[in-house]
């Protein structure tokens, strides 16, 4: 995994680097000359080949003087632009603007003409900044927006470290030792190349799950596997007024891999399953039209050999409902996910979900968490990576706050990775939460269903016995590559939950490959 981090972890690296021995001129000019050869593999070529530089005061316009410079030596035409009084450099930015100089390259103030170029480099603003734009720093980042969006040919902008602003989309952003989270979660580039420029990031509270940790995070099958070697999975959803819900959490599941699925739901609920989802395991688990807390009666026998439980989608909201979620949060001693009418039922109910000492994972939307946190979607959604961290510590569990860049936050920063390779989570912890960052999944998620098949894609992995921040984590990325895989084919606009339900196996095999059981 890697880290995505704050201005302020971005900051203590630094700082640790720095005490440690190395000057922060020694680190400018590797962070000048990583983004120097980025440019350098856009150009595709030196010769005859413009580059313009606009550097801000501090040190993300240091980093462009370096740019400059460098760029200028290897026969690049350079113009180095600035936003500043010269008088305003100091430290490690002004002495790189004195070795810029040195080798023959005017710093000279910003002008409209100058973002006339093949690249156009942004060292305007770093993860400093603060504050409104003005005078000359206003005109330049509203020219290169203008440039990039409107001209033809047009240049490429690559952004220092981050996107000056948030203003400019980028066609790349060179991080600087690590990607940062404005940059991640946000729509402000193309492309992201992180550089090591000697600064270990170490600690951070959200890390990238990548490929290669998914890989490590899936279950292996051996020859001598049989159904329960991989997992029971009982779903209590669904009711009389909404059965589709329950069908693609059961098929979730099932196609996630777990060797038996039993569905408890209403009998509506069950006849549709009948018809559509033959290999599960099905339990009329209610006389009425709802499933209420003595379902777990009629589901008893399931209950006993399963090895988690997903409880929610379709559910409805009513007392029924309450009483089901809570007797099953307070008596079920094992893993469950909780999703949808669960989490809704349950919003004023929230010290349930810490007193639980069995694994518990709540899957909300932004919606849904905002119920939870008692605050507005307006709040959850200005910082998801805050709202996942302050309910895996308040609520004590692993929560998956869906979305654009899925978070997976559990307490006391959950995951870890052992020597085999494999990736565990604690079961209970009450610690400083830390969070897993989803990097797959599109807009061909964004249709009704796709959450409750992701629901029974957790609950399938947890009940292969995976921690249940790992857990949770790699079933979101194994959802996310099949919604690309459904997408390509059906089409981005074209895809339905079941079709990412049916692409699971497909995704889990690609992202095996070329390394199969």
């Amino acid at each position: 995994m890697r880290p995505v981090v704050t201005p302020e972890e971005m900051r203590q690296a630094d700082e640790a680097v720095i005490s440690a021995g190395t000057s922060a001129a020694v680190l400018m000019e590797r962070a000048g000359r990583a983004v120097a050869r980025a440019v350098l593999r856009r150009l595709g070529g030196r010769y005859g080949k413009r580059v313009t530089v606009v550097c801000g005061k501090g040190n993300n316009g240091g980093d462009g003087f370096v740019v400059a410079r460098v760029l200028a030596r290897e026969g690049v035409r350079v113009t180095c632009c600035t936003t500043f009084d010269h008088a305003g450099a100091k430290g490690a930015a002004l002495h790189h603007l004195h070795l810029l100089e040195a080798a023959g390259v005017r710093a000279v103030p910003y002008e409209h003409r100058h973002v006339h170029a093949d690249v156009i480099v942004d060292a305007l603003f770093g993860t400093g900044f603060y504050g409104e734009l003005e005078g000359p720093a206003r005109a330049a980042v509203a020219d290169l927006a203008h440039a990039v969006e409107a001209w033809w040919p047009r240049p490429q902008l690559v952004s220092v470290d981050v996107p000056s602003a948030g203003a400019v989309r980028a066609d790349l952003t060179v991080a600087l030792g690590a990607e940062k989270l404005q940059t991640f979660f946000a729509d402000a580039t193309s492309a992201v190349e992180v550089a090591d420029i000697g600064i270990p990031v170490e600690e951070a509270r959200v890390w990238v799950l990548e490929e290669r940790d998914a890989r490590v995070g899936l279950p292996q099958s051996s020859p001598g596997d049989h159904k329960t070697s991989h997992g029971t999975v009982v779903c209590l959803a669904g009711s009389n007024r909404t059965t589709g819900a329950a069908l693609l959490t059961a098929r979730g599941a099932a196609r996630m891999g777990a060797g038996y699925v039993t569905l408890a739901a209403t009998d509506r609920v069950i006849a549709a399953a009948d018809a559509t989802i033959p290999e599960i395991l099905k339990v009329t688990a209610s006389e009425g039209s709802v499933l209420g807390p003595d379902a777990l009666e009629r589901a008893s026998r399931a209950l006993e050999r399963a090895d988690a439980v997903a409880i929610g989608p379709g559910l409805g909201t009513g007392d029924d409902q309450r009483k089901l979620v809570r007797r099953a949060l307070e008596e079920l001693e094992l893993p469950v996910v909780l999703d949808a009418d669960a989490l809704n039922v349950m919003a004023d109910e929230t010290e349930l979900f810490a007193a639980r000492e069995w694994p518990l994972v709540l899957t909300p939307h932004a919606g849904e968490m905002a119920r939870l946190l008692d605050v507005d979607v307006a709040d959850v959604l200005a910082d998801r990576a805050d709202a996942a961290l302050r309910a895996a510590e308040r609520f004590g569990c692993t929560v998956v706050l869906k979305g654009h860049r899925t978070l997976v936050a559990a307490p006391s920063g959950g995951m870890t990775v052992l020597t085999d390779g494999r990736l565990k989570s604690p079961r209970k912890n009450r610690g400083p939460a830390g969070a897993i960052a989803i990097p797959v999944g599109g807009p061909e998620l964004a249709t009704a269903g796709t959450g409750d098949v992701l629901t029974g894609a957790i609950a399938a992995l947890l009940a292969h016995h995976e921690g249940p921040q790992s857990g949770a984590a790699v079933a979101c990325y194994v959802h996310g590559v099949a919604g690309a895989i459904a997408a390509r084919r059906r089409g981005p606009t074209g895809v339905v939950a079941w079709d990412v339900a049916e692409a699971l196996p497909e995704s889990v095999a690609a992202i095996r490959a070329p390394y199969p059981d």
